[in-house]
Formats: C-alpha cells, structure tokens, sequence
C-alpha cells in the first residue's frame, strides 16, 4: 500500500526535517571514518559518503513528489558538473517516482472517465511504463492504436501550493525585502497550469496542430479520454533520453536530434510565439525513423508581441556590440534595471546582468556551435551566477519574469547538448531572428503611412 502523499507545510517540512538529520548524520559518520584513514580510503569513504546522501535526497523526492521533484529535475538540467553519483540518483526523477497503486489507478479512472480501465479502453496495463514529477503513464489500447493514458497523483494540487509558499518565503528572505511577487506568480501560474490536464491536453493539441516540423512528432489528444486529472494521448515509440545516450549513436545521429530540438524551440518561439517550456530530457522521444517526438506540454508559455519584440531587438543588439549605455536602456525597458542615475544604472548593468550577456548570445554568434568543444558551458553559467550572486544577492526582485521560463528552456536544451557532445547549426535560428525584426520594421513603417 502506498503510503499518502504528503500535502501540508508541515507534513512536508517533516520529511525535508528528517531528510536533512539523516543527512548529517552520514557526513559525520564519514567525518569520523575520514579521520583515522589512509588518503585512499579517505576517497572511497567520500565516494560512499556522496553515494548514501544522494540516495537519501532521492528516497525523500520520492515521497514529496509534486513541485520537488520538478526542482530536482532542473538540478539535474542546470547542474551537469555535480558528482556523477547526485546526478545519477537526481535521474531517476525523471522516471521513477515511486508509483500509485492498482487501486487507487482503478478508483482515479471511475471517477474521471466514468468506468473502470477494462470499460474505457480495450486494453489497460495496470503498471506504469513512466512516471512524470506530477502523475504516471499507463499503456492502454484503443482497438488497434497505442494510448498514453497519464494519471495524475492524487492531492498533488495542495502540495504545490505548500511548496510555493516555502519557495516564497525562500526567495523573499534572498531578496531582502524587495518585492518578488511577480516571479511566485509567474512560477505559480505556470505550475497550477501543469495540474490541469485539460490545459495540457489544449497545449498539447496547438502544438499538434500547429509546429509544422516534419521530423518532430506531437502526439494525437483523444478528449472523450481526457479531463483535469487525466490525460489521454497517441503513444510514441522511441527511446528515451538515457536509452538514447547508451545505445551508442553516432556523431550524426547526436548532431541531427539535438539540431531537431533547437530548431523546434525558435520555431515555436516565433512563429506560434508559445514555448514547450519543460526542458527535462525525459518530454523526447528519440525515434528510430530520425524523427523526434514531444511529449509533456504541462509547462507551456505564452509570449506577447510586445515583449517578443524587445527580447529579439536586445539579443541582436548584443550580438552587434552596441554600447553599454544603450544597453541599460534597454534593460529598463525589460523592467531589470531600475531608474537611477545614468552612473547607478550602467554599474549595475556591467556588475549584474553583463556577465550573463555573453551566455546567451555565445551560442547564436557562430554559425556552428560544437557543445563537444564547450563541454563546460553550464559550468560556466553556474559559476557566473554563483559570482553575481556574491555582489548582487538583492536584485532577484529585478528578473523579468518573461526571461524565467524562456532561459530555462534554453539553457536546459544546451545542458543536454553538452551531455550529447553535439554540434549545431545556428544559422536557421539567426535568419528566423532576423525575418521576425524585419517584419516587425516593415509593420512600424505600414503604420506609420497608414495614419
């Protein structure tokens, strides 16, 4: 029998409390073992050490489930220089979440479709073949056609709102005080969005119907199988991320999915102007036809015009050098730069948002970006904002919350670059810039004759 999930502040901080007093207790276990041994054995009981507290991290995750897991998941995604045995263990989230029993699953599908399993589709399988941060997936059939039927776990929605709300407390007490209202609701909205499958099964849809890629794949909805807690799809065969990097691809093979990844996000970002803004490994399927599929479109942002505009005229800016001064102007407008003096702005300008400057335009600067030559670029990332952080631990407040959601995508993409050693073509990306600001000037000029 599972166990239930854990809803409330304090039935959480309960098991964050007896995560961290077991966790201590191991480093000092080791600490003392350290202490009398040879620098050899000193090393393994290190690698032991590591070893147990990542698997007490995860055994924890596991319980929380919901928004923890998710978080784990971006650890895993943004931090790819962690000791191999965390990211081994932080992995596992993205899969195997301990599952919801046949009970329960049997009780779920009644109440939200009306029927037991054996009723609703001609074929059911009782045990998940994947879990996601939020539900599991079953395989079901529909007379002769696959079916992805993800269930969602139960009460998951009052965990979120308990996690948010520690999350706020967190980022207010990094703030000092200053208001980072707009970043809780930006995350909140987007995270409410993913426990309604409803909302998903729409996202999931658009996409389908809409990014006209013909080697990346979006799976079919079936609504008369779907409502808030259920969520029925086509299913994809493929490999997942990790089967992929073991099956021992070739540099071709590697370059071509990650070029297919790429390219989807520009495409969706400028031409539908709305992100699959999920990027754990586990949403793609890697074809055996060359093709790529998306799944998991939970997490799904929109972007206004006005903001698209801004985004791409400051990413071409940096791209051609333009002043600094020019460019804390710009940042204003994006609201990252409070106004000041013409002195105040441009220090924080050169202290604080610079050193990131160079992250996001590095890619885009070449026309090919070999992540196998670069092998350090989150590395890179993390230590920036470990050395801003340093100078400027108060100005979380200033972050745009647009920018959330659409740097984590991306960066969360080039981790997995990096971990596929690939090397892509950024041309296509540029010119789907460059049209979009050209038809941005040619409609200020068409409104301007019209009046």
């Amino acid at each position: 029998m599972d166990k239930a999930l854990p809803t409330s502040k304090s039935q959480r901080g309960k098991v964050v409390g007896r995560t961290l007093l077991k966790i201590g207790a191991t480093k000092s276990k080791a600490m003392l073992k350290r202490t009398f041994s040879t620098k050899e054995a000193k090393e393994e009981i290190q690698g032991e050490m590591h070893e147990e507290v990542a698997k007490t991290i995860f055994e924890a995750l596991g319980e929380l489930k919901g928004l923890s897991v998710k978080i784990a998941q971006q650890v895993a995604l943004g931090m790819p220089f962690l000791p191999q045995t965390y990211l081994d263990q932080m992995q596992k989230s993205f899969h195997q979440v301990p599952p919801i029993n046949r009970a329960l699953i049997r009780k779920i599908i009644k109440s939200e479709l009306g029927a037991y399993p054996e009723k609703c589709f001609s074929t059911f399988e009782n045990i998940s073949f994947g879990s996601a941060s939020l539900g599991q997936v079953h395989l079901a059939t529909l007379k002769d056609e696959k079916l992805a039927v993800k269930i969602q776990y139960p009460g998951i929605k009052k965990s979120i709102d308990s996690d948010m709300t520690l999350l706020n407390f967190g980022l207010k007490r990094m703030a000092k005080g200053n208001d980072v209202s707009h970043l809780i609701k930006e995350v909140k909205l987007r995270i409410h969005e993913e426990v309604d499958y409803e909302n998903e099964a729409n996202n999931c849809a658009f996409f389908h119907d809409n990014l006209q890629l013909d080697a990346v794949v979006i799976p079919k909805v079936y609504h008369e199988y779907s409502t808030k807690h259920v969520l029925s799809s086509s299913y994809l065969e493929g490999k997942s991320f990790e089967q992929f990097l073991i099956s021992t691809p070739s540099q071709k093979e590697l370059n071509h999915y990650a070029q297919l990844i790429f390219d989807s996000y520009f495409h969706s970002l400028y031409g539908l102007k709305t992100v699959h803004a999920d990027p754990n490994p586990g949403n793609f399927i890697f074809m055996d036809d060359g093709k790529i599929g998306m799944i998991d479109f939970g997490c799904v942002k929109k972007i206004e015009d006005d903001f698209l505009i801004d985004y791409n005229r400051l990413h071409f800016s940096l791209m051609r050098g333009v002043s600094d001064e020019a460019l804390v102007e710009q940042y204003h407008d994006l609201g990252m730069i409070d106004k000041a003096t013409s002195e105040e702005m441009l220090t924080f300008y050169q202290e604080t948002i610079k050193p990131f400057d160079r992250l996001f335009i590095e890619v885009l600067e070449k026309d090919f970006y070999d992540f196998k030559e670069n092998i350090d670029f989150s590395k890179r990332g993390f230590e920036l904002i470990l050395k801003v952080q340093k100078k400027q631990f108060h100005a979380v407040h200033k972050v745009n919350q647009e920018f959330i959601f659409l740097d984590r995508t991306l960066l969360g993409y080039y981790a997995m670059f990096e971990k596929m050693g690939a090397k892509i073509d950024t041309r296509n990306a540029v010119k789907i810039m460059k049209d979009f600001e050209v038809n941005v000037a040619k409609h200020i000029v068409e409104s301007y004759h019209d009046k």
